[in-house]
């Protein structure tokens, strides 16, 4: 315990400077990577442009004190190139909704605090119970657990309703990362309109006594459209009706890669962050996103997902395992949020291994849409996307086995205890 009590001071302490590490341009190392790739992929290495393919690779480097330095790669990366981002969004929401539960300790609210949503707007839907849960209560917790385990849209829609479009964008532009677009929930018909309408919500205490009542609201923040290339396809389909021009994405979620992948740093060293722009979130808070991050879901017990067929450990890992359903191995765990959408597949994920001492970070989108229709769920997720990603993933863990470092990681600071 002592030595977890003295890494994680270490960690609050760390400066500046290990956030910034260096950066390479279109990086040859992650060419050389996708040269290798080839033979198993060569429509995909060979028109890396038709697939909107785009990878971020981050090394990750201890000095004796365990302080992280980075050294960034970075393949076709473009911050303004629109990709959908689908389920990724659902990764920061989680993080900002603990962070507005402990705005309000003071009235006793928890994650765990049981609560009800209400309807406040046309197209809106309430919630009384969540069958999936111990107690059969909604709760913050509870909803990101089910988004990391099996990426829940429903569970990401409360968050959003809890958040509010304003609070959601505005803070993560204080927070440093000004790109970002939140302007929808997910799987749910609603307009632009309807969408900055959110829910009324209360909270509980265990005994049922209100603690908290958030009224519904209307966001009036300006989410100007700041990505480009966002006419995708030749046609879509509205209502099972094709329509033969592109699908505009301009006014749709936007999450660039660099913003994920650096937004996942932040979580995993929390440090590394300037200090204004640093998280207003616990110890506790921290490790509870460790665990559920990297949770398979036969690891869950409430929700249980006992059907392993259709639930396997990769159902969102996708780097290293995408395409196969065996189980991940124990050493390997990898903290990541996924997303597939509209053809579009993303991961963003922090990977170690515990036996050998390898951590690095990996962020990567692939387009996967052959017949250029949007919106008719034929795409090549299983065919190209996943493979791809799989090996990926191997390759860049296999050059991370024969790199050498000169101190050994140490990621109790991850677990509340040693195992």
């Amino acid at each position: 315990m002592l030595l977890i009590l003295r890494h994680l001071s270490i960690l609050l302490i760390v400066t500046v400077l290990t956030s910034c590490g260096k950066q390479d341009g279109d990086s040859k190392l992650l060419q050389s990577i996708l040269d290798s790739m080839k033979e198993d992929f060569p429509k995909v290495v060979g028109n890396s442009n038709k697939y909107r393919l785009q990878i971020i690779y981050t090394q990750v480097d201890r000095n004796p004190d365990q302080l992280p330095n980075f050294t960034t790669y970075y393949y076709h990366f473009d911050p303004e190139k629109y990709f959908y981002p689908a389920s990724t969004v659902k990764f920061p929401a989680t993080v900002l909704a603990l962070e507005k539960v402990n705005h309000y300790q003071s009235l006793g609210l928890k994650k765990e605090s049981p609560l009800t949503v209400g309807v406040g707007f046309e197209g809106q839907t309430d919630v009384d119970e969540d069958s999936t849960s111990e107690n059969r209560k909604a709760s913050i917790d509870h909803y990101i657990k089910k988004i990391f385990v099996v990426s829940d849209n429903d569970a990401y829609n409360r968050l959003y309703e809890l958040l509010g479009q304003d609070g959601f964008n505005q803070r993560m532009w204080d927070l440093g990362y000004p790109e970002t677009r939140i302007r929808h929930r997910l799987s749910i018909p609603l307009s632009l309109e309807q969408n900055r309408y959110t829910n009324p919500i209360t909270f509980y205490d265990e005994k049922g006594k209100q603690l908290f009542n958030q009224l519904h609201r209307r966001s009036v923040l300006n989410l100007s459209i700041n990505s480009n290339e966002n006419l995708i396809g030749k046609a879509h389909m509205v209502k099972g009706v094709l329509v033969k021009s592109p699908m505009d994405f301009s006014v749709k979620n936007f999450f660039n890669l660099d913003e994920q992948q650096r937004l996942l740093r932040q979580i995993i060293f929390p440090s590394t962050a300037p200090e204004n722009n640093r998280l207003d979130l616990t110890r506790n808070d921290y490790v509870f996103l460790y665990e559920w991050m990297s949770k398979l879901p036969r690891e869950s017990h409430y929700p249980t997902y006992p059907d392993y067929d259709k639930y396997y450990d990769s159902f969102c890992k996708f780097f290293m395992y995408g395409s196969i359903k065996e189980q991940i191995p124990d050493y390997i765990r990898i903290f990541n949020k996924v997303g597939w959408a509209y053809g579009f597949l993303t991961d963003n994920a922090y990977i170690i291994d515990t036996k050998n001492g390898v951590e690095f970070f990996l962020s990567a989108v692939i387009y996967v849409n052959e017949n250029q229709i949007l919106n008719d769920d034929v795409y090549e997720f299983k065919e190209k996307g996943l493979p791809f990603f799989t090996e990926l993933g191997n390759r860049i863990y296999e050059y991370e086995l024969n790199r050498k470092r000169t101190v050994k990681p140490d990621f109790s600071h991850l677990y509340l205890t040693e195992n």
